[in-house]
């Protein structure tokens, strides 16, 4: 059965990152994957501490199989950070994995699991550690027929 979600990622800062650069600094960016789309956030120049404080939308997301499923085993997120080079391609940082908190049509959005609370996720580069991301994610289900969830109050 096809279910219909956006994927809210709430990317607000990332810390402990190594520097990439000759200067002791990177230029990071994270690039979010969820099922078969990705986006970044905005590059912060010279920082091992970026605050992005960006909410990135994944509009559209089909996602096959049972709804109960769904909300106890949400697939995974894959988040990557780079270094943002002025020549050449970016650089591989690290990378972390997350799983959103779901919400089906007919659930209310309200505390304590709406919205999500912001949670460090331990970004690995190899078998090492590379820094923390501080972020939540949230996957809501988009009502049949409709193009975006409604935000249902208690």
């Amino acid at each position: 059965e096809k279910q219909v979600f956006q994927l809210r990622a709430h990317m607000y800062q990332a810390r402990s990152l190594f520097a990439a650069d000759s200067s002791g600094l990177s230029d990071p960016f994270a690039r979010v994957f969820f099922i078969s789309q990705s986006q970044c956030t905005e590059v912060l120049n010279e920082t091992l501490c970026p605050t992005w404080d960006q909410l990135l939308v994944f509009d559209n997301v089909e996602l096959y199989g049972e709804a109960h499923e769904m909300r106890d085993d949400p697939p995974i997120i894959v988040i990557e950070i780079y270094d943002q080079d002025t020549v050449g391609k970016a650089d591989f940082m690290g990378r972390t994995f997350a799983k959103p908190v779901v919400k089906m049509s007919d659930e209310h959005y309200c505390p304590p699991r709406f919205p999500p609370q912001l949670e460090y996720y331990q970004i690995y580069r190899g078998n090492s550690t590379a820094g923390d991301l501080l972020a939540a994610f949230e996957l809501l289900q988009v009502p049949a027929g409709q193009s975006h969830p409604r935000p249902r109050e208690g």
